[in-house]
């Protein structure tokens, strides 16, 4: 039996680069498309990098040293530990890798529309590009040079950034002729090379796509577009309003710009109360509706309350949330909603310079007396959600409010020690995860953030631990203007604080920055708790490595500093995210170097190699058929003219000295026998097997 090799020519190889880059350019303007998905141009950016790192791994899936299927294996698993070193700071429920790359595509489907380009967020689109693209290089560079598989990458990415849009991003179907039309111009032109000039059947097909693409993308944005949002519980309202929480410290550093005036009694200006907390973030509430129209509150206002009006005329701040007075209960715009339980205020629209408004709110105002021995509800159990409380945070406020006889003493204690020996700081890092708030809390001199922040961190560390030891808390983001009837609100008057329920008496704020809340107890009250703690106090013992600091009294001047555990956790997520694919290598290799051992052993080896596929195929014969009776039940012309060159080396006879198998002809032409009838073995099976073809470890074991 002969054969004929393909000899590469240099048109051939212009052919497979026209193919290729006609391939690459589809999969490119597909993949620009799907980043309007995000805010910017960052994301078109990543994206057809992303496209482009994958085309450019076609000489290593092309490398004979090593089965394509082994490196696209490798290339995506290092595509998967990447998106896992990029998320991994910000994953919500767990550090673990599963559980990270898991929640990727929910976390994009709860963040603003269009997405902020953040790391976390480009991951999952940056994945699926590549992903997409390295499974087009796959068909169009094999056996099968398909010409399909570039279309249908583009209309998998087409589709996603549909869904991630809602249909906005592309109304009248213009992206979608284009993309059609470059596929059949493509077609067209690689049909007809590759036919040698002369065009053959396909180069009529694609009028039937464009034409069925053109119609659908012009009618389909026209109904009601499917909202894949609507599969995941959202951090925020319909209205994509997100936490203002992060902004703290830009609008610090907006000094004195006028953001807004507000003209009335002297209150603490409102802009929204966070909840929600995940671990990594504070969120907004989820339900809004007008005022009067919306359910009663999780938790009822207190029995001292007291009412105020104020008008408010919007300068320069910008976004969608309206500041208020306590939970609003009256507002002049129309179109305004509220979050029952929060108060906060947003619009659907955003804020312009000049809007006016008068809104009028209740506040909870009790006596010092009524707080003293204030109890707290059972049925706070959303004010009190910590998941995932590191045990380095939960021991530092037990040690904190060991003495406290009340759920108000605990309170005082845990501002006291939040504030005392740290610094508000415009400049320092931003962010409210267990991270930040244990390099705030525990830090040590010179780290960046460490005993320094914004009044983000410090309402954080008290509201975490706060719930930490049973106190339903949430934080406040809002302003502290100056005195005056009318009084104008700058960047430099943004802050944020804390507020403990207490059943009974409502939301009473607290101030861990400097220790005195309006609205809240009195500042001798405060002094009266915190001497009794001082003097019953005593301070704790040394704790292991990976116990928290010790605990502040008043009288101590500073608190002593805790061996911080985040290295300890970045090594063991680093080493539990690289364990699989360390596994999957090391089996690689091993099967390599069998492969090896087999091809040096001549017919032998190369017959060995057969078996080593028939196992993998699930079709190992009996151990006592010889080989001329497994090729003939093979029904392959290559495998029983491989099965009579290994039996002749087997069993005859040779002259001493003579080494099986030396012919290097011989040997080759064995091999490549073995090649064809294992490509034969390997098409058989199913897709699912064939991902774990070349890492399966069971021919390692095998004689």
């Amino acid at each position: 039996m002969s054969t004929t090799p393909v000899s590469t020519t240099p048109v051939s190889t212009a052919v497979s680069a026209a193919r290729v880059g006609w391939a690459a350019l589809v999969v490119v303007v597909a993949a620009l498309h799907l980043g309007s998905g995000w805010q910017g141009f960052t994301a078109s950016l990543v994206f057809a990098g992303a496209a482009v790192v994958a085309f450019g791994c076609l000489p290593l899936l092309r490398w004979r040293r090593m089965p394509s299927g082994l490196v696209a294996f490798s290339l995506v698993a290092s595509a998967l530990v990447g998106g896992y070193w990029v998320a991994r700071d910000t994953a919500v429920d767990s550090a673990d890798p599963l559980p990270v790359l898991l929640d990727l595509v929910p976390r994009l489907l709860t963040a603003a529309r269009p997405a902020p380009a953040t790391p976390e967020l480009l991951a999952p689109g940056a994945l699926l590009v590549f992903g997409v693209s390295l499974v087009v290089v796959l068909a169009v560079a094999g056996r099968g040079r398909s010409l399909v598989a570039p279309v249908g990458g583009a209309a998998v990415l087409y589709t996603c950034t549909a869904l991630l849009t809602a249909g906005r991003a592309d109304r009248f179907g213009l992206v979608a002729v284009g993309l059609v039309a470059l596929a059949a111009a493509g077609w067209l032109v690689v049909d007809r090379v590759e036919a040698g000039g002369r065009g053959r059947v396909l180069s009529g097909l694609p009028a039937v796509p464009v034409a069925v693409v053109a119609a659908l993308a012009v009618v389909l944005p026209s109904g009601d577009a499917f909202e894949p949002r609507e599969l995941v519980e959202p951090p925020v309202g319909d209205l994509g309003v997100a936490s203002p929480l992060p902004q703290l410290a830009s609008w610090a550093n907006l000094g004195d710009t006028e953001l807004f005036r507000v003209r009335g009694p002297e209150r603490a200006v409102r802009l929204v109360a966070l909840s929600d907390y995940s671990g990594a973030a504070w969120r907004a509430a989820s339900l809004y509706g007008p005022i009067g129209a919306v359910a009663e509150p999780d938790l009822p206002p207190g029995a001292r309350v007291d009412e105020t009006e104020v008008e408010i005329t919007v300068g320069e701040l910008g976004g969608r949330w309206l500041p208020t007075v306590g939970r609003p209960t009256a507002v002049t715009l129309a179109g305004a909603m509220v979050d029952p339980d929060s108060g906060s205020l947003v619009l659907r629209e955003e804020l312009t310079p000049g809007l006016s408004y008068r809104v009028r709110g209740v506040v909870d105002v009790p006596d010092d007396t009524d707080l003293l021995d204030a109890a707290v509800p059972t049925n706070a159990g959303r004010y009190l959600e910590l998941p995932g409380l590191p045990y380095s945070l939960a021991e530092y406020a037990r040690q904190i409010v060991q003495n406290a006889r009340s759920p108000y003493e605990r309170a005082v204690a845990i501002e006291q020690v939040v504030k005392q020996g740290r610094t508000p700081d415009a400049q320092a890092p931003v962010g409210s995860s267990y991270a930040r708030l244990e390099r705030f809390l525990f830090g040590g001199a010179g780290e960046p953030g460490a005993n320094a922040g914004t009044a983000e961190q410090f309402a954080s560390a008290f509201a975490v631990l706060a719930r930490a030891v049973g106190l339903p808390t949430r934080v406040v983001v809002g302003f502290q203007p100056a005195d005056g009837e009318e009084r104008v609100v700058r960047g430099s008057d943004a802050t944020a604080w804390p507020e403990v329920y207490f059943a009974g008496w409502g939301w009473v704020p607290f101030d861990p920055v400097s220790g005195v809340s309006s609205g809240g107890s009195s500042a001798a009250r405060k002094r009266e708790v915190l001497d009794r703690l001082a003097s019953v106090t005593a301070t704790p013992t040394s704790t292991p490595l990976s116990a928290p600091p010790l605990l502040v009294t008043p009288s101590s001047p500073v608190a002593a500093r805790a061996t911080p555990a985040g290295s300890q956790r970045w090594i063991g997520h680093a080493v539990l995210g690289g364990v699989p694919v360390l596994i999957l290598l090391v089996l690689g290799s091993a099967r390599l170097a069998r492969r090896g051992r087999l091809r040096a052993g001549g017919a032998t080896g190369a017959w060995a190699y057969v078996l080593d596929g028939l196992l993998l195929a699930g079709r190992t014969p009996p151990a006592d058929r010889t080989a001329p009776d497994i090729a003939a039940g093979l029904g392959s012309g290559p495998a029983v003219e491989l099965a009579r060159l290994a039996e002749h080396a087997a069993f005859a006879p040779r002259t001493p000295g003579e080494i099986p198998g030396a012919d290097e002809r011989g040997r080759t032409s064995a091999w490549w026998l073995a090649k064809q009838v294992r490509g034969g073995l390997r098409r058989g099976v199913p897709w699912y097997r064939r991902v774990f073809w070349a890492v399966d470890p069971r021919p390692l074991w095998r004689r």
